[in-house]
């Protein structure tokens, strides 16, 4: 009865307002970066959705609750740590869809009949490092006076620069310095550190070390688990999050770069643009295809680095 007064004399907003719940969506972000407040508000308030957004990083915790019932509906991931869940048959993979249309063809599989997409891809980084004087990394490891190193937190990443680095017999120079490791947020700054500091190469920093085995390119981006109950909703979301008026909000406050092709704004950097990776020079670059699921342990283990 109260429902049936409300819609009979109120305008239809209104009690949409006050006598709808909104639905609840869980999201699962490995980085502040990627998802912020103002991006949550919005859609929030577009979609009439309430988001329930866990932060974590710990792979246990990831895996338990893709798999719990409910399980997420949205995760925000790096591409390695989605290729590693979907090989375990966690993620739902679906056909093309309008979302995968607008994704530049560099971030996609090979086309085919038959194609199906596990992770959308949404933001792309090339890293490289910030020196004093712009000097290479191997003059900031023989500096003495330079104490500091700052690193991306990313264990996988971070095993394959020890890797690299002790096949390059400069682990006893880095055995010297201070290492630190910062989430993406915390490591972006516009103001140059003491010793050398890994960072996303954009018209901001384009005087990066990015010399071979160095820099690596990262891709972040979005998949749905097998087990959530809300795949269409979740599609909807995504399918927002990609348009045009919210890709740029979220680059325009972020390091990272656009995946979709038809992002041409002219307040958009050439250089934040899906179609600048081709500029690149990618030959030596670091990829990472999946996860390595003893990273934190080999990192301690073998070099002495706690995470």
């Amino acid at each position: 009865m109260g429902v049936g007064f409300l819609h009979g004399y109120l305008p239809q907003g209104i009690s949409r307002d006050y006598i709808l719940r909104p639905t609840k969506v869980r999201i699962l972000i490995t980085d502040e970066s990627l998802f912020p407040k103002s991006i949550q508000q919005e859609l929030e308030n577009n979609l009439r959705i309430k988001f329930e957004v866990t932060v974590t990083r710990d792979w246990n915790s990831i895996q338990a609750k893709v798999i719990a019932s409910p399980a997420q509906d949205i995760l925000l991931l790096p591409y390695y740590w989605a290729n590693t869940l979907n090989k375990q048959n966690l993620l739902a993979s679906t056909l093309e869809n309008p979302l995968t249309a607008k994704i530049a063809a560099d971030f996609l599989p090979p086309v085919s009949s038959t194609r199906a997409i596990y992770f959308y891809p949404l933001y792309w980084m090339k890293t490289g490092f910030r020196t004093a004087n712009n000097a290479s990394f191997e003059d900031f490891l023989k500096d003495k006076k330079a104490t500091t190193l700052f690193l991306l937190n990313d264990e996988d990443l971070l095993l394959r620069h020890f890797t690299i680095w002790q096949d390059k017999g400069w682990l006893s120079m880095l055995a010297q310095k201070k290492i630190l490791t910062l989430p993406l947020d915390q490591l972006i700054t516009s103001e140059k550190r003491e010793g050398a500091s890994e960072m996303p190469l954009n018209e901001s920093t384009p005087d990066l070390t990015i010399q071979d085995d160095l820099s690596a390119l990262l891709v972040w981006g979005a998949s749905v688990p097998e087990a959530s109950d809300k795949k269409d909703l979740a599609m909807e979301i995504l399918l927002a999050m990609a348009t045009n008026t919210i890709q740029e909000q979220n680059l325009l406050r972020t390091p990272f770069n656009s995946t979709l092709q038809e992002l041409t704004s002219p307040a958009l950097p050439p250089q934040r643009r899906a179609t600048h990776i081709r500029e690149l020079k990618l030959k030596g670059t670091i990829l990472i295809d999946s996860k390595n699921l003893e990273a934190p342990k080999k990192l301690r283990d073998e070099f002495n680095l706690i995470l």
